[in-house]
């Protein structure tokens, strides 16, 4: 499986490599633009499962980071990304990275070499990520990944379709057998409706772990709906996830957003059904303040109810020169 992943590595880098052989002679412009962001997420709420209840300060993936591009000449572009989490609810923390990787991009499509989004995150969970929660979407998280290290990924969008390749392989870890991976998707996107299929492999120590998922968003002026669907073979135990979730634009700023989860595991103690309802005001794009309450219906114990509010200042700063 080593050799397969590594010619999907550097198939993409090959594909480059003829349209970067004379940007030293053509059209180098130096051209460079910098952004520095951030978003800080401070949650406060009451968690109640059965008889107890728990107040908690709590953090909602607060981060910073930077992002910059550097025209390269014949339609090439190097990118580079950095992001690091801030832990509100443990000191203020500036813990490990989010995302750390360079890459260069052109007509032959965009290949990076870091620590990533994943593919299967990209087709499946993003649409249906909107609530203010880590944990968010319910019924993926306990699926799929997110940022994967160690990753190689090539991307191409061809009209109204994106292709995604992503493989992993970190040698340090060969003895444990278990942090190979190869991602794929594609997606169609057009007239505010967008359709993903996304396929996951990973190699674990004696078995693999398996992922096949579809995802459909769509759009209706001030309504967005969107849902997504994943089949999982973990190491011979089946688990399904749904996700449903809607979004409405009210007036003055205002924002009601409502979501259904379903997660399903051969494993009982796992499974659950579970409710979100936010209410988000928006008096500025960089700043909002929110309450949610969700119910986590276990299938096999208690329900969990929590409610909270949170705080969300975002910023973005930009440079050119």
């Amino acid at each position: 499986m080593k050799q397969r992943l590594l010619k999907a590595a550097v198939l993409p880098l090959m594909i480059a490599l003829p349209s970067a052989a004379n940007t030293e002679d053509e059209g180098v412009t130096n051209k460079t633009s910098f952004n520095f962001y951030g978003t800080l997420r401070p949650t406060f709420g009451i968690t109640s499962n059965g008889s107890e209840d728990s107040w908690d300060v709590k953090d909602a993936l607060s981060r910073i980071g930077f992002s910059s591009q550097k025209a390269l000449g014949n339609g090439m572009t190097a990118f580079a990304t950095g992001e690091f989490k801030i832990a509100i609810d443990k000191n203020g923390d500036l813990g490990e990275a989010r995302k750390a990787f360079v890459g260069i991009k052109g007509d032959f499509g965009r290949v990076a070499i870091g620590k990533q989004w994943s593919t299967i995150y990209n087709m499946l969970g993003d649409p249906v990520d909107i609530f203010n929660r880590a944990s968010s979407p319910l019924a993926y998280d306990h699926i799929g990944p997110y940022r994967i290290n160690n990753y190689v990924s090539y991307r191409k969008i061809i009209g109204d379709f994106s292709l995604a390749t992503d493989v992993q392989i970190d040698d340090e870890n060969e003895a444990s057998q278990n942090t190979d991976r190869f991602n794929t998707g594609l997606a169609y996107s057009a007239n505010n409706l967008r359709l993903a299929v996304a396929y996951y492999i990973q190699k674990m120590a004696v078995d693999k772990k398996e992922i096949r998922g579809v995802s459909a968003a769509k759009s209706f002026g001030d309504l967005y709906l969107a849902a997504t669907f994943t089949d999982t073979d973990d190491q011979g135990v089946n688990k399904t996830s749904l996700d449903m979730v809607a979004a409405y634009k009210l007036s003055n700023g205002y924002k009601l957003k409502i979501g259904i989860s379903d997660f399903d595991s051969s494993v009982d103690v796992t499974s659950f059904w579970a409710y979100n309802a936010t209410l988000e005001w928006h008096p500025r794009n960089d700043f909002y303040l929110f309450g949610e309450v969700q119910t986590m219906d276990w299938k096999a114990g208690d329900s969990t109810n929590s409610f909270m509010v949170g705080l969300r200042y975002n910023f973005d700063y930009g440079f050119k020169f």
